[in-house]
């Protein structure tokens, strides 16, 4: 016999597991529902990132090409300087020459040679630096990451 008191409580028990199971489904929509505003929060965020990245790179260019032209002014001024200082110092030069042999010629040949030898003194200095310009330690590195050397 079906004693109404149990057939009452294995309802109740049913009842309380379809809730559960309501309760349990409107939990995983609530999770689901909070995960779609959280990756949708996040996409902002990205977008609101990049701009910024964005405006901050514009910025950084324009201040670095402001400060290019200042530092190529700046350098123009130091050797247009470093030029007139020596324009007086081989007329110095000159002037002793002139002063103690009394030698227009000699003079100017004195200031010429000095010319010269500070021409043949920049020039391999050029030579130097620009020999130190390159990858060559990189380049080496890279062939020998790659086993590209003969050797």
């Amino acid at each position: 016999m079906n004693n109404p008191q149990t057939t009452a409580t294995k309802d109740g028990d049913a009842q309380n597991q379809t809730g559960q199971d309501a309760s349990q489904k409107e939990d995983w929509q609530d999770h689901i529902a909070k995960l779609l505003a959280y990756s949708e929060q996040i996409k902002d965020d990205y977008k609101t990132q990049g701009k910024l990245t964005k405006q901050l790179a514009k910025a950084e260019w324009h201040l670095s090409l402001r400060s290019l032209a200042l530092i190529t002014i700046l350098l123009g001024c130091f050797a247009s300087g470093l030029i007139l200082l020596w324009i007086v110092l081989l007329g110095a030069i000159g002037f002793g020459v002139y002063e103690l042999f009394a030698s227009v010629w000699l003079s100017i040949a004195t200031a010429t040679l000095l010319q010269v030898i500070g021409l043949i003194w920049l020039w391999k200095s050029a030579i130097y630096l620009s020999n130190k310009i390159g990858f060559s330690k990189t380049l080496r590195s890279l062939k020998q990451l790659f086993n590209l050397n003969s050797g």
